[in-house]
């Protein structure tokens, strides 16, 4: 995702509070942030990114992939 570079620190911590994240890693590139979900619920993994996410102030922009195994 792309987020805001004031505002990095706080997306970090307010996406860390998430029950479905696993680890927030800041990366150098065309992105800002890497978030990985894990959970044997796909649709809570979609609920937070489709319904929590947006409301975090900072986060300008996300690509989303999804690992099935």
């Amino acid at each position: 995702m792309n987020v805001n570079y004031k505002k990095q620190s706080s997306v970090i911590d307010q996406i860390k509070l998430l029950s479905t994240v696993k680890a927030v890693k800041s990366v150098y590139g065309i992105y800002d942030l890497v978030v990985i979900f894990e959970s044997d619920n796909l649709q809570q993994v979609k609920s937070e990114i489709d319904e929590k996410l947006p409301l975090i102030d900072g986060i300008e922009n996300m690509t989303t992939l999804i690992s099935v195994s």
